[in-house]
């Protein structure tokens, strides 16, 4: 791998060079993320309507959409799994600490921490994210080329 091949894969994985401040709020947005996914379960805004959950849609959309954004920012793929990954958490941490009430803390926190529950999770944060990434991604460098092409400045 030469060097620019492995500055492009850098810069797709996790961004250009930014600063301290800016990951740090990519990091708030992540916590955002999870925070927003769990009360909007806990408050009843995201409802599950039963059966087997592999997935949950909500937060399954809410992570999608924020991936789309973070390609169209270029911010990196290892941001838009996080943040997909953090939707994720959310839904898992209302249905382990509101869904069973009845269990013992620890009982909770094994549900939440399964290594099983997280690697299903895993695996779809990366098939979905990488795909929410890239239509941001390559709707942004659309975006861009139509603006070049018609004389419109874009902020790129």
């Amino acid at each position: 791998m030469d060097l620019s091949t492995g500055s492009a894969l850098r810069a797709v994985l996790v961004g250009h060079r930014r600063s301290r401040f800016l990951w740090a709020l990519k990091g708030l947005l992540a916590l955002s993320v999870l925070i927003g996914t769990f009360g909007a379960y806990a408050l009843g805004v995201f409802r599950v309507s039963g059966g087997v959950i592999v997935l949950p849609a909500a937060a399954t959309l809410v992570g999608f959409v924020v991936a789309i954004g973070v390609g169209a920012r270029r911010s990196g793929l290892l941001v838009a799994w996080l943040n997909l990954f953090a939707a994720y958490i959310g839904f898992r941490a209302d249905w382990a600490i509101l869904g069973f009430s009845s269990h013992s803390i620890s009982e909770k926190i094994m549900f939440l921490f399964d290594p099983v529950g997280l690697g299903i999770l895993g695996v779809a944060t990366l098939i979905i994210g990488t795909f929410g990434f890239t239509v941001g991604y390559l709707s942004r460098l659309g975006i861009n080329r139509l603006g070049r092409r018609t004389g419109f400045r874009t902020n790129d």
